[in-house]
């Protein structure tokens, strides 16, 4: 019974965030076809791109796709660290070890992606 409630509750959750999205593009849209049937200058609803002086965004994929493979690898040596000193124990899985692992490969992923965007940028 308390999954059935937590489903719902994510479900409504979704549902509530979708429908505002979809009703305020709606309502955008409508508001736009009015100004322009009335003939009303509706260019200040576009946005205007930015002028670029130098300085370039690029969103962090590369970063953040080394850090979450660091923090893969760290799990899994964490994992099979765990098991190799604990054989016996049928999963028993000793937290030092695993949690460890995973903030040093982590912290690995993050230095290789510093290094390799520095590299992209030269």
């Amino acid at each position: 019974m308390e999954d059935v409630t937590i489903m719902f509750g994510w479900l409504g959750f979704f549902a509530a965030a979708f429908f505002s999205w979809y009703y305020y593009l709606q309502a955008r849209t409508k508001e736009r076809t009015l100004l322009i049937e009335k003939g009303a200058d509706a260019s200040n609803f576009y946005a205007k791109k930015p002028e670029r002086r130098g300085f370039r965004f690029s969103f962090p994929w590369l970063k953040i796709g080394l850090l979450l493979v660091g923090i893969a690898f760290g799990l899994i040596f964490g994992f099979v660290l765990t098991h190799a000193i604990f054989p016996n124990s049928l999963g028993r899985i000793d937290e030092p070890f695993v949690f460890g692992s995973t903030v040093m490969f982590g912290g690995l992923g993050m230095i290789l992606a510093h290094f390799t965007e520095k590299k992209k940028d030269q």
